[in-house]
């Protein structure tokens, strides 16, 4: 930005100068008299007609206007390029600062789901031991007594007993069952194998 404003300069410069030699050479024009002519002549050569130095003077004031238009044009633009520049900058620092938070809301959020993840297999690991000691339990039960207490149960429970429950056992014991709670069992049994397939 700074080079491209001392260039800017530079060519306002030269653009001023190339008006004054070309204003110069007008005047020097306007001056220049053959010396062949006579004293009167030159006199009034020296004093240029007054619509020659009018008309020099209209050409050196609308270069001058021109260049100061165009620096003043060139001004403005810097201006408003400057207040751009600001702008972007502090959208950029904006920007950042909310990619700091977002990026710390993330590790946020993944310690809370490795907490819960640990929560939730501690939780299934203490509820699993629950069903296996309730499997011993009603496995030394005698087959009649543990099937109508089967029978009590909410479908949940007694399918995660029967399921850890060694097989000849739960055989006999499904026996004291009633065929609709038998069926009951057997479908949130097979619904556990699809959502936990290992």
């Amino acid at each position: 930005m700074k080079k491209f404003m001392i260039v800017l300069q530079i060519f306002v410069a030269l653009l001023f100068m190339v008006k004054i030699v070309a204003l110069a050479e007008i005047v020097q024009k306007a001056v220049t008299v053959p010396a062949a002519t006579g004293a009167p002549k030159r006199a009034a050569a020296e004093t240029p007609p007054p619509n020659v130095a009018a008309s020099a003077k209209e050409k050196t004031d609308d270069g001058l206007s021109k260049s100061r238009d165009l620096f003043k044009s060139l001004e403005e633009r810097k201006e408003k390029l400057e207040k751009k520049e600001l702008f972007l900058k502090s959208e950029e620092q904006r920007l950042l600062l909310l990619k700091k938070e977002i990026l710390e809301k993330i590790d946020l959020l993944r310690l809370q789901e490795e907490k819960l993840t640990a929560a939730l297999e501690a939780g299934k690991t203490a509820e699993s031991k629950v069903y296996k000691d309730l499997a011993k339990v009603f496995e030394a039960t005698p087959p009649a007594k543990a099937g109508v207490m089967l029978e009590q149960l909410d479908v949940r429970t007694a399918a995660g007993i029967t399921m850890n429950m060694k097989r000849d056992k739960a055989g006999i014991i499904w026996g004291y069952l009633s065929p609709r709670k038998a069926v009951e069992i057997t479908r949130e049994i097979t619904s556990a194998g699809k959502q936990n397939p290992n």
